[in-house]
């Protein structure tokens, strides 16, 4: 198979996938735990990582809420909160959080329009208001509240509806510099502008050193980011539009295994 290489993977609608009607009937603590891989992606990993590769997860997620059975595959890392949290072993290389500027802002645009959000953290996930794909128990009902029920009291990265996060966006437009990507059921989620795939990606391999050819996958907008930093990036075949342009291969959809699919076709299992 050549060359040692490393290999980076968004979770949600990449390595995995939960079908949104098995994922209502869940309690609200497993609601929040990522997908996990299917077995034929799961042994896809392993066989990449025996091969004496390097596997990192890349996601939106916080590191809190990446399932247990994800994180027994062997990676050697994880850039989480889409770029605000990375950490290579038990080396952390960036825990960039929000300020407080912003999270005022967007708890005022949250009573504004009776929206709800997640507040996402390196410490876990709360909902505010009902969250954004509603909640079976109750939640706090601002984001003073909330902030009281994480460790720290820290907040990486939110989520809202598409046009609450605009609005909260448009507010601090010129004060402080924010990223806005969109997400699936009509929600986008806002964060520093200086947090992304791109950098963390650049930041772990500026830390292990020469890494060999490097692989994106994934199939959201904020991977385009991490397209822009590898040398070979991968859509899956559920991707939107514009990461399947942006891509040098795409391969089948989650549902079809389209890991496994690729690191078979690009000969790295």
């Amino acid at each position: 198979m050549g060359e040692r290489v490393a290999a980076f993977f968004d979770i949600d609608g990449t390595l995995g996938w939960t079908n949104p009607v098995a994922r209502e009937k869940m309690d609200d603590d497993e609601r929040k735990l990522s997908p996990v891989p299917s077995p034929a992606v799961t042994d896809a990993i392993q066989r990449f990582v025996a091969a004496g590769n390097c596997a990192f997860i890349c996601t939106g997620r916080s590191p809190i809420d990446i399932h247990p059975k994800m994180m027994t595959l062997p990676f050697s890392g994880m850039a989480c909160l889409a770029g605000a949290y990375v950490k290579v072993g038990e080396v952390v290389l960036r825990d960039v959080a929000l300020p407080p500027e912003v999270l005022a802002c967007v708890d005022a645009v949250l009573a504004q329009t009776g929206a709800g959000a997640l507040l996402e953290s390196a410490c876990g996930s709360i909902d505010v208001r009902g969250g954004t794909a509603g909640t079976h128990q109750a939640s706090p009902a601002n984001v003073g509240k909330a902030l009281r029920l994480i460790p720290g009291g820290r907040v990486h990265k939110v989520v809202m509806p598409t046009p609450v996060a605009m609005a909260v966006v448009d507010r601090l437009s010129g004060v402080i510099g924010l990223s806005i990507t969109g997400l699936e059921l009509g929600n986008s989620e806002v964060g520093l502008s200086e947090n992304c795939k791109r950098d963390t990606v650049k930041a772990i391999l500026e830390y292990v050193g020469d890494a060999g050819t490097t692989y994106g996958f994934g199939d959201s907008e904020n991977d385009l980011s991490l397209f822009e930093q590898v040398d070979v990036s991968v859509a899956m075949g559920n991707a939107v539009p514009a990461v399947k342009e942006a891509a040098t291969l795409v391969t089948d959809s989650v549902r079809d295994d389209g890991v496994a699919t690729a690191l078979a076709k690009l000969g790295l299992i």
